[in-house]
């Protein structure tokens, strides 16, 4: 009797108490989550989302850290270092470009889980969902769980239960983080990495000034976890790496007489978890971060877009060297430091007027930078104050100079994604989205700061009784989660595949090209070419280089020597844009007037190597390749 008695005293108020509140708090959350992906999410959209996935699978499938996605600027570049012979670069294309954290997790994933990459294209009217975007939405929304105990015990930690549970709360509410739970991309691991960063610092300040002496082993031991966080995220996105800075500048400003020690430690966490990965950067590239590191030269005058990426990144010298007509001369040395300042000064500008104020997805983040700002009498509070106001200027430093055609607020694929997916789609409210922003990683810690200015005020206004504080608390809680809430009473879309250009069944489709005979025109080893190449390496498992700068000289250069294109692959991202402005471009070798000249001559130049055209989906979308199914 007295051990049922006890059972029940541990269901009612134990540990189980406990333990069944949270499990009823996880089913809550992971179902509010299901409707959400259900009602509110088509698949993916972000670029960066499909070309981490690809990458993933390469992984899994043990061909190592290769793309399929290939990008004329990394071709050009891999290429002249030399590293890598072009005839293993035909085979076994290495990837430059993205850092490896999150293709590797997502990969481990991909292990363990069924995937299914095959759709049946006989059911093609009948899809629904892509099954390996499914459970990679699972993995982001057990990340966002994660984050979401981690903002609440900060804020018992930094406050009280109710700044933690408003601040919680608000996370959950806000918009912003489900859609990038739902995006496939990196931000949610970032933002985990992140919040332990702050705690992990929390800690170290806390310990080194309560006066209590501690040997110098423990904080040289979480200096070194410290750095090691800042460079784990360095390696998921590495505009992260920035982040290093606040660390160094913390440690050696608040750490008292442990702070030569903390901070040696921090950079060496940091080094030893970044510099194997840089190493082999340069080793491929001569680059520590490859092509990325490249993005100063993006969003240029020389590089408007995403010609960067797109453009072969050497051009003939003037000169022969060691008597030989060698491609030696960088494109982006042509590149002037007045176009870099511009574009820091436009970039800056859009941040502070568009992106601050909104930084944690709401208006309440004009209240969190108010906290921000506002003095209070708890030290690490300060303390952390501060780390996060240094963090925000080094990540809106590193966002304004490496920004590229992703976050390009009116790009024209992120506007032919709106108009495809129609009103109440995710795209069209989905501003910010994108694996560049980075001050989103600082918005569950701003909450914290939001709503601890708001508790203070209430105590400063002398509002003492508990259900007046209460009210007050869901109030805001509720206001700051209102959009979020009418969002699911906003017109849903209509068909949860985003039709245009990304429709996974119909990318498989084109990128074999199966015949009536059974035989495939497009083989698994071809390559094609495409505006899409990141959806064509995803959802077609193909391997696909981007769409050239130019089609003369840049596509004969490529398929002459390099490897021949089998298959071209145009959609709406370059036949649904403004003919005046792309047609009649100063470049005068445009694919735009290629297409538009195909479409109205009815033919193809003689020249050019594929004749043959597929039209099943024009007149926005095209496909041309060697053997001949349909003529034009």
């Amino acid at each position: 009797m007295i051990r049922v008695q006890e059972i029940i005293h541990s269901l009612e108020e134990g540990k189980w108490a406990k333990r069944i509140r949270g499990l009823v708090l996880l089913l809550l959350i992971g179902s509010l989550g299901l409707v959400y992906y259900l009602n509110l999410t088509r698949n993916f959209t972000a670029p960066e989302a499909m070309d981490a996935a690809q990458l993933a699978r390469n992984i899994a499938d043990g061909r190592g850290y290769t793309t399929q996605f290939i990008r004329p600027l990394s071709l050009d570049i891999l290429r002249q270092q030399g590293a890598v012979s072009d005839e293993e670069l035909r085979s076994e294309f290495p990837d430059i470009t993205n850092p490896p954290v999150y293709p590797m997790l997502l990969a481990g994933l991909m292990k363990v889980l069924p995937f299914e990459f095959e759709i049946d294209l006989q059911k093609a009217n009948e899809f629904k969902r892509y099954q390996p975007e499914f459970l990679i939405w699972l993995l982001n929304q057990a990340l966002f769980f994660v984050a979401l105990i981690q903002v609440f015990r900060l804020g018992e930690k930094l406050f009280d239960s109710s700044v933690a549970w408003c601040a919680a709360l608000v996370f959950l509410g806000t918009e912003l983080y489900w859609r990038f739970s739902t995006s496939g991309l990196s931000t949610m691991l970032l933002l985990v990495l992140f919040l332990a960063l702050a705690k992990t610092l929390v800690r170290l300040e806390e310990r080194g000034n309560d006066g209590v002496p501690r040997g110098g082993g423990w904080f040289a031991g979480m200096a070194l976890w410290a750095g090691a966080l800042a460079g784990l995220g360095g390696l998921t996105r590495y505009g992260f790496a920035w982040v290093i800075l606040p660390v160094l500048v913390y440690l050696g400003w608040f750490m008292g007489r442990h702070r030569g020690r903390t901070v040696a430690m921090a950079l060496l966490g940091f080094l030893l978890v970044m510099s194997p990965w840089l190493v082999r950067n340069v080793q491929l590239s001569g680059n520590l971060f490859g092509t990325a590191g490249l993005a100063l030269y993006s969003q240029t005058d020389t590089f408007p877009g995403d010609t960067l990426e797109r453009t072969l990144f050497y051009e003939p010298s003037d000169a022969p060297v060691n008597g030989q007509d060698e491609i030696k001369v960088k494109v982006a040395d042509h590149v002037e430091l007045r176009e870099i300042a511009n574009k820091l000064k436009r970039n800056l500008r859009h941040l502070l007027v568009h992106e601050l104020p909104q930084f944690s997805g709401s208006w309440f983040a004009v209240v969190c930078l108010v906290g921000l700002v506002v003095p209070f009498r708890n030290r690490s509070l300060r303390r952390l104050r501060f780390f996060l106001l240094m963090t925000l200027a080094v990540f809106a430093l590193g966002q304004a100079l490496g920004r590229t055609h992703l976050s390009a607020a009116n790009g024209t694929l992120a506007e032919l994604l709106a108009r495809s997916l129609g009103q109440g789609a995710p795209v069209t409210a989905a501003s910010g989205v994108n694996g560049e922003n980075l001050l989103a990683l600082l918005g569950p810690v701003s909450f914290l700061f939001g709503a601890g200015l708001f508790f203070s005020l209430l105590d400063r206004w002398k509002v003492d009784l508990p259900e007046m504080r209460l009210a007050a608390s869901t109030g805001l809680v509720v206001a700051a989660t209102l959009p979020m809430a009418l969002s699911f009473l906003l017109p849903h879309p209509s068909s949860p595949v985003a039709n245009l250009p990304y429709h996974p069944p119909r990318v498989q489709y084109v990128s074999s090209l199966p015949r009536e005979s059974g035989e495939d025109t497009i083989g698994a080893g071809d390559l094609l070419m495409s505006d899409i190449p990141w959806a064509v390496a995803w959802y077609g498992n193909q391997d696909c280089v981007w769409l050239t700068r130019k089609v003369e000289p840049d596509f004969y250069t490529l398929n002459d020597q390099f490897r021949p294109v089998s298959a071209l692959y145009f959609t709406e991202a370059t036949t649904d844009q403004r003919y005046l402005s792309r047609v009649f471009s100063p470049i005068k070798s445009n694919w735009e007037r290629f297409v538009l000249f195909m479409q109205l001559e009815g033919d193809l130049p003689d020249e050019f190597p594929l004749q043959g055209v597929l039209n099943d989906f024009s007149p926005g979308q095209w496909l041309l390749f060697a053997d001949p199914v349909e003529q034009l």
